[in-house]
């Protein structure tokens, strides 16, 4: 009812009649405000994964070490082993709307903060939980989202790639610096990652011209089947040095990740393979996380990098595209672990099981590929152990890999070929040969 008719009313209505509205009406006001605050309370997030423990083991799996690292909350007395890190301050939403002001517990007066800003400010009170409860499916299967393609992960039951089976001889390098032809006279090639479309194989790397500006951008090859492949042209330069463009596909649309700095930038294809736009940032933080990975696993989007190439750093996101991803609870999640602490290559799926490849930088950067099983992972919780087999990739011989290898991007090819894997190889600093070259390699299932 608007202003100038209830004003009408009132002038011309007794006394007595008006007092009744007032008071009908405060009382059909109080009873919705009531209404309104019983529903905000049976609605609110109730946060119970920051007090959920970690399931435990009851055995080891037969392929897996020992050695477990390992960051949870005391199930017991609620506590961490540190106090995660604040991302950021700002009193405003992204809609420009102002945000009510945290009390003391870190807590926005009415609602309970989940462990990760959700999208829309209008329906975070009606999210009941940050993450599924023990033993509760989640929307969708683990990995694949709707139009993930399964390729490169691979079904239950399938052995994961690893040294077992790893045949240096076998190793073939297919593209060396003076591959490239548009971008002067380059030092080395590195960091590959391939993706398989519509029958072509496609693969991204790093191109390093050390009298270049800038010295590193990312260029493009294809294959017909993934062993023989021709150069193609730089098909991303940003004003900074650039490396590891993992890419991936999520609903029709392509995606690197590509860092700068301490950013870790994600970039998606205008038209893939060869033009790519930035779209933000993941990270944006106060050190330089090397060689980020991405990978959607058990409804969430999760991103792997370092810090000083022993520390072992995690991020989540609902939203792929969302920028400043929320910091897992216990980060660092490993410290100290300089045979594994900076990721290596492409995490793979292998039914519902989670393997990260990590470099050895013990002796020498990137001396050897090690796999490391996830056995637990959560937004508060992070385990993980040594595969037998490790190292997966190791220095070998007189040539392009005979003082170390550092990347590791291996595709599911069907029970009967096993796995076709891009890798990189370091010559002898001495050499006057190409330092890092790509290869390939075929691991049998």
């Amino acid at each position: 009812m608007d202003w100038t008719r209830r004003r009408f009313l009132w002038s011309t209505a007794l006394m007595a009649a008006v007092t009744g509205c007032q008071q009908s009406e405060d009382k059909s006001t109080q009873t919705t405000t009531t209404s309104t605050a019983t529903h905000r309370q049976t609605t609110t997030v109730t946060g119970s994964s920051s007090t959920r423990s970690a399931p435990v083991p009851t055995s080891s799996p037969p392929d897996v070490r020992t050695t477990i690292h390992s960051k949870e909350t005391d199930p017991q007395t609620g506590t961490k082993t540190e106090t995660p890190p604040s991302t950021r301050s700002e009193t405003e939403s992204g809609d420009g709307t102002e945000r009510a002001e945290p009390t003391e517990e870190g807590k926005v007066a009415g609602v309970e903060q989940t462990d990760e800003p959700t999208e829309e400010r209008e329906v975070v009170e009606l999210e009941q939980t940050d993450e599924p409860a023990d033993g509760q499916e989640t929307a969708e299967p683990l990995h694949v989202g709707e139009t993930i393609p399964q390729l490169p992960h691979a079904p239950v039951g399938t052995a994961p790639p690893t040294g077992v089976n790893f045949r240096p001889s076998t190793a073939t390098p297919v593209l060396r610096a003076r591959d490239v032809t548009d971008y002067g006279s380059v030092d080395y090639v590195a960091d590959p990652f391939m993706f398989l479309e519509a029958g072509t194989w496609h693969m991204f790397f790093e191109i390093v011209n050390e009298d270049r500006t800038p010295d590193a951008p990312i260029g493009h090859a294809t294959s017909p089947d993934g062993l023989r492949w021709t150069y193609d042209q730089v098909v991303l330069t940003k004003r900074y040095h650039t490396s590891f463009p993992l890419v991936w596909k999520q609903r029709g649309d392509y995606y690197m990740c590509p860092p700068t700095g301490k950013r870790v930038e994600l970039y998606k294809a205008r038209r893939f393979p060869t033009d790519w736009r930035h779209i933000g940032n993941a990270i944006d933080v106060d050190y330089y996380p090397h060689d980020p990975t991405f990978v959607r696993y058990q409804g969430r989007w999760w991103l792997f990098t370092d810090r000083g190439n022993d520390s072992v750093m995690v991020y989540h996101s609902r939203d792929l595209e969302r920028e400043g991803w929320t910091p897992h609870r216990q980060n660092p999640v490993v410290t100290d672990r300089l045979r594994a602490g900076r990721q290596g290559g492409r995490p793979m799926v292998v039914g519902d099981r989670l393997f990260l490849y990590f470099q050895d930088s013990v002796e020498n950067y990137g001396d050897a590929i090690r796999c490391y099983e996830v056995t637990s992972l959560s937004p508060s919780r992070y385990q993980d152990r040594e595969v037998s087999g490790s190292p997966v990739l190791y220095e070998f011989g007189t040539g392009w890999a005979n003082n170390g290898m550092h990347t590791f991007d291996p595709w599911w090819r069907g029970p009967d070929e096993g796995w076709r894997c891009a890798v990189d190889g370091v010559r002898a600093q001495g050499s006057p040969e190409d330092l890092w070259t790509i290869g390939i390699v075929d691991i049998p299932p």
